[in-house]
């Protein structure tokens, strides 16, 4: 049974790939290194702008880093984000359901506060996870560890939206249950680290408060205990 939903934001709550993907391929052209699809999906997409510079730029030292953050900030502070589908109007539905919410990022909290200030969500989440709120990034389960800390529930009874592959890899080391968002040539990468349930977007998701259950699709729902509850209104499975 379930009582929280922690949210990655990239991919997750806002549209951002493209922007993403183009701003680390200028960089790389800029400093005279290619970039593969491979290597945005392995290196880029979920992980914090340190590991994407350790292993991706081997060559760049750590004391230009600091150039380099300044740069994709002023980038990404430029940006106008948009929601992916459906995904405001589930939050709205958790949150005046009393759903215990969390976003865990590996943003820093500067781009977290434009995001949320940009799609009008400023208070929708109890607790903010940003890079610097963790000593390592995804991958690791420390983030997603930490938010369920902060709002007093135990991490195996989370469910966490995630996009990349290592940031399902780090809800699911953390004990979490997780539904990744992704496309078709996405799916087996996201299934092999672990996704419970693959969708496309938020909109077949719903919460339904009477029943206490949240459907991600025509297939797939979770049951969660009702505000107030220590038992569930109502069973249903997934899968």
């Amino acid at each position: 049974m379930y009582e929280a939903v922690l949210f990655d934001m990239d991919g997750v709550i806002a549209d951002t790939e493209r922007s993403v993907t183009e701003f680390w391929q200028r960089l790389a052209a800029d400093l005279g290194y290619l970039l593969r699809a491979e290597d945005l999906e392995r290196h880029v997409y979920g992980h914090r702008a340190d590991h994407t510079l350790r292993v991706l730029f081997p060559e760049v030292p750590p004391s230009a880093y600091s150039e380099i953050y300044q740069r994709l900030k002023e980038n990404q502070e430029s940006l106008v984000y948009t929601a992916i589908p459906g995904a405001t109007a589930l939050l709205g539905a958790l949150g005046r359901a009393g759903v215990p919410l969390a976003l865990v990022t590996g943003a820093q909290d500067w781009k977290a506060v434009e995001v949320l200030r940009q799609l009008a969500l400023p208070s929708a989440f109890a607790t903010v996870i940003c890079a610097d709120d963790v000593p390592r990034g995804k991958p690791d389960p420390a983030g997603y560890l930490l938010a369920a800390e902060r709002l007093g529930v135990d991490i195996g009874r989370c469910l966490v939206f995630e996009d990349a592959v290592s940031g399902v890899t780090s809800a699911v080391a953390a004990g979490a249950t997780c539904v990744a968002l992704a496309c078709a040539r996405r799916e087996a990468q996201v299934r092999a680290a672990g996704a419970a349930a693959v969708v496309p977007d938020f909109r077949q998701a719903a919460f339904d408060a009477t029943a206490a259950t949240l459907r991600v699709d025509a297939r797939t729902a979770f049951p969660f205990v009702p505000a107030g509850r220590d038992e569930p209104m109502a069973r249903s499975g997934h899968g």
